[in-house]
């Protein structure tokens, strides 16, 4: 049975370097890419050495070891690398040779950060789930008795409506009971989701800006910054368009909500690699950034800001990323929140079919 080793390699969580005997990086898999934040073609232009910060001394002394056909390799924890002068990471690396035309070396690189990330992540995920279907439950136990309480106070209008008052108090039953049917609709989430078409994702985010254009605060500016070489997708197009409408209507509602100075929105779409969704990593995927520079979300609510009926607003009942998050997992793909000081960014994340 032929194995396709290089296909087992390029699809690892770890990060692995292939060097030449004088240490130059002839091979660099995807996770080594998203690890030191380079391009492949990039990291190949260097040497290991170089990206090891100057302060590993005894590190750099065992590199430059000479390479022998019985070299047996060596581990090191916690060894500071210095990629770009204002990059800097904590790995553990494992250094190990290999014999063909030349000696070289097979260095895996972990980060512990990184790898804490994804354990904190799986998490958040499951704590998330759990709490979803929580209140889906809880919503579907609500559903039924609404739709009784509201034919009993049609029953009394109908029956009793003369009745000097009585109307009145009927009508706001029946006005609430639709307010919580429509909450309770929205909790359970679409029953029967729209069949996948290919789209261009360009397309479905101009249909929601023009759809959004009457509404949105004429003050806000509206910056875009699209990859136009990206292949379409398979998409559930309302869906993606209600996801995208509940993004920007948040941004809006916090630059307005705090009276930020020259308030935007920007929207970019790049192609990225080797990203890891749900425990599993895709060579490619489309990322939509929708970024505002509108108050920082604060700590606490970062690990939570996907559950249902969290929310950052003084209005509003905090459905709205957590349906988005929905469609983006029926989608295969992610949703993810990056706010600081100066800017809070909304990514979705959506994996790319393998063929068109």
């Amino acid at each position: 049975m032929h194995i396709d080793t290089n296909s087992i390699v390029e699809g690892l969580y770890t990060a692995v370097l292939v060097t030449d005997p004088q240490l130059r990086i002839i091979y660099a898999n995807p996770a080594a890419e998203q690890l030191l934040g380079m391009s492949r073609s990039k990291i190949e232009t260097l040497k290991f050495s170089e990206i090891v910060d100057k302060s590993e001394k005894s590190f750099l002394e065992n590199l430059s070891s000479p390479l022998k056909s019985n070299f047996p390799g060596f581990s090191a924890a916690n060894i500071l690398l210095s990629p770009e002068p204002d990059v800097s990471l904590v790995v553990n690396i494992n250094v190990s040779g290999y014999i063909a035309k030349k000696h070289g070396l097979i260095i895996e690189l972990r980060s512990l950060v990184h790898q804490q990330r994804l354990v904190d992540a799986v998490q958040r995920q499951s704590q998330h789930m759990a709490a979803r279907d929580l209140i889906r439950n809880l919503a579907h136990e609500i559903k039924n008795p609404l739709g009784g309480i509201r034919g009993a106070a049609q029953l009394l209008e109908m029956t009793y409506g003369t009745e000097k008052g009585l109307k009145e108090y009927t009508s706001v039953i029946i006005d609430q009971t639709d307010r919580l049917k429509n909450l309770v609709d929205n909790l359970l989430g679409p029953q029967r989701p729209n069949p996948l078409v290919w789209s261009n994702i360009h397309f479905v985010i101009e249909k929601v800006l023009s759809l959004q254009a009457m509404q949105i605060n004429k003050n806000i500016r509206i910056e875009k910054n699209y990859d136009p070489s990206l292949p379409e997708l398979r998409l559930d197009v309302d869906a993606m368009q209600q996801v995208l409408i509940n993004i920007i209507n948040n941004a809006e509602d916090a630059l307005i909500e705090t009276k930020t100075s020259h308030p935007y929105i920007r929207i970019k779409t790049r192609a990225e690699s080797g990203v890891i969704i749900r425990d599993r990593k895709y060579p490619t995927v489309v990322a939509i950034s929708i970024s505002n520079n509108g108050p920082e979300i604060p700590e606490d609510l970062k690990q939570t800001i996907f559950y249902p009926m969290v929310t950052t607003k003084t209005t509003g009942n905090g459905l709205g990323l957590s349906i988005a998050q929905g469609i983006l997992e029926r989608h295969g793909g992610s949703l993810e929140c990056l706010s600081n000081d100066c800017e809070t960014t909304f990514k979705l994340i959506l994996p790319l079919p393998k063929s068109n």
